[in-house]
């Protein structure tokens, strides 16, 4: 069996390298490298800005289904593994690369069968979406050739469309009949399996398509945007929507140069049977390989980023300074100065703590919360934390009544009903299993106690602070770090139980025009701050809840 499979594949490879061979040798190179210096460098942006904004949507639909699988994860990941995948897909046959999308995200959290799962569930409406485009595609390139009615294609559509939709509820729905069929052959044994995790997410499969629908009008602006770019090539906006599923359709079939990962024959061969010439078409297929491959270098950042799993954050935390957060709170930099101090002034206005009080802070850092509370007797404070130094700074910093202890915020090691407060800053987006914390932290909380959490807003512009504290290198590489944010509508959610919730927003630019060093933009924008802070615009959340009596 293995030997009838190599023998398969040295034989497409084989066909594949031979149609190359014979494209190469009938390339007029002086005149693509002519084309190629000749570009409108206008065109050329928008369709690089087309192929961008497609990947963008797509890694917002790929989160939608991470989150309605029961992954919730940042934008910034599964974008960054969304780029990642294409890079890899740019140079693998069938574009199989796009799979390490999966591994990707695994090392952010998500199980590898739940990512696996996120990706092979869409694949099936995008391939009978594809394939309906493509196979149109086909028809016109036929009718351009031999001079066919075009009006043809309306009872094509038809047909097809009856096609496409047995299809799907076969794949979907399979009988018992069918499933013995399909589990004699591989690749029928894999469409089996794409339709079982499709009905994963049948519930959001309008969404799925719709999405789809988009990213296929960008990556046609984008191929007619190239076309623009080279000048001279009669490429209509209609027919640059129909090729490109056609080539992805190709690419999926072994035999050809696409389906080898050298999708580049296949684009020469399309343009060519629509009378481009082949010096353009040359010139066109490589100029939309390099673009789209300057920008899947995005996904670099991920091939290196930092393994989150527990013993890798574990060792990442306990690498940073003791005196970080202190460092922070009395800043240089304006910006940051700012920053730490009125989130912490709200904190403790928020947890209105009182010396007969027992407090915990979750992961309490160098003791910058704990001191801004300002007991001068408070009953019990315990700070804890997973980093070794930030525990040791804060207890040289002698707050009375205080203990310091390494801990998991996930598995608290207090008895029931221990704490009257709780202090939880920026810790929540750090974990895998935030509910666990929560569900901790209810339970150590006593009955009319409070807990205040404060993170990143995830419907807010905090990713542009967050570029800068990593950049500026006074962060904690909240990059690597940050796993999931939340929305203040998601943190009522999670305290539902709570008798008492409040919460507030802070900042929106004010930050930013620290920055600038000027006192008088500082307090406009303050007051323009003020605004979008009432309306959760903030980039950080401070939410306080009270427990029941």
């Amino acid at each position: 069996m293995d030997l009838k499979r190599d023998s398969f594949r040295i034989i497409q490879v084989i066909i594949a390298l031979i149609i190359i061979i014979l494209l190469l040798g009938s390339i007029n190179y002086i005149q693509v490298s002519q084309i190629l210096l000749h570009l409108d460098w206008f065109f050329l942006i928008l369709a690089g800005l087309c192929y961008f904004l497609n990947n963008i949507i797509m890694s917002i639909r790929l989160k939608r289904v991470l989150n309605y699988l029961g992954n919730k994860i940042r934008f910034r990941i599964v974008f960054l593994s969304q780029m990642a995948g294409m890079l890899l897909s740019d140079f693998t046959p069938g574009r199989s690369g796009y799979f390490y999308v999966a591994f990707a995200l695994n090392k952010k959290g998500v199980a590898l069968p739940k990512g696996i799962a996120a990706i092979t569930s869409t694949y099936i409406y995008d391939l009978l979406f594809k394939t309906f485009i493509a196979i149109v595609a086909i028809y016109y390139l036929y009718a351009t050739i031999t001079g066919l009615p075009f009006e043809y294609i309306i009872y094509l559509i038809v047909i097809l469309l009856l096609l496409i939709i047995t299809g799907y509820f076969l794949i979907m729905y399979p009988g018992q009949v069918m499933q013995n069929f399909c589990q004699k052959n591989t690749y029928l044994k894999y469409i089996l399996d794409l339709g079982e995790q499709s009905r994963l997410i049948q519930k959001i499969s309008p969404y799925i398509i719709s999405v789809s629908c988009i990213g296929w009008i960008f990556r046609g602006l984008e191929w007619f945007f190239v076309a623009k770019a080279i000048g001279g090539m009669a490429i209509t906006l209609i027919e640059a929507l129909l090729l490109n599923p056609l080539l992805t359709i190709l690419s999926l079939i072994p035999v050809t140069p696409a389906g080898l990962g050298i999708q580049e024959a296949g684009i020469v061969g399309i343009l060519v049977l629509l009378g481009v010439s082949l010096a353009a078409a040359t010139a066109f297929a490589f100029l939309t390989r390099f673009l789209e491959i300057v920008i899947d270098l995005i996904g670099l950042q991920s091939f290196f980023s930092l393994d989150t799993k527990k013993e890798n954050l574990l060792s990442h935390y306990n690498s940073i300074d003791g005196d970080i957060d202190e460092r922070a709170y009395n800043s240089d930099l304006c910006v940051q100065r700012y920053f730490q101090r009125r989130r912490t002034n709200t904190i403790k206005t928020m947890l209105d703590a009182k010396n007969s009080d027992v407090i915990l802070d979750i992961g309490c850092g160098s003791g910058v919360q704990l001191h801004a509370l300002n007991l001068n007797s408070p009953n019990l404070i315990i700070g804890m934390d997973v980093n070794r130094s930030v525990l040791q700074y804060a207890k040289s910093k002698n707050f009375p009544n205080a203990e310091f202890l390494i801990a998991d915020a996930e598995n608290l090691p207090f008895k029931k009903d221990t704490f009257s407060k709780i202090i939880c800053a920026e810790i929540i987006e750090h974990l895998h299993q935030p509910e666990k914390m929560i569900a901790e932290s209810e339970r150590v909380l006593k009955k009319g106690g409070a807990i205040v959490i404060s993170t990143p807003n995830e419907q807010s512009v905090w990713g542009v602070y967050e570029f800068f504290w990593d950049v500026l290198g006074r962060g904690r590489n909240y990059g690597e770090t940050h796993l999931k944010f939340f929305s203040v509508l998601e943190l009522e959610d999670f305290f539902a139980s709570y008798s008492e919730r409040t919460h507030t927003t802070l900042f929106f630019i004010s930050p930013l025009i620290a920055l600038l060093g000027e006192k008088t933009l500082l307090r406009w924008s303050i007051r323009f701050d003020s605004l979008l802070e009432r309306l959760n615009g903030g980039v950080i959340i401070v939410f306080s809840a009270k427990k029941g009596a």
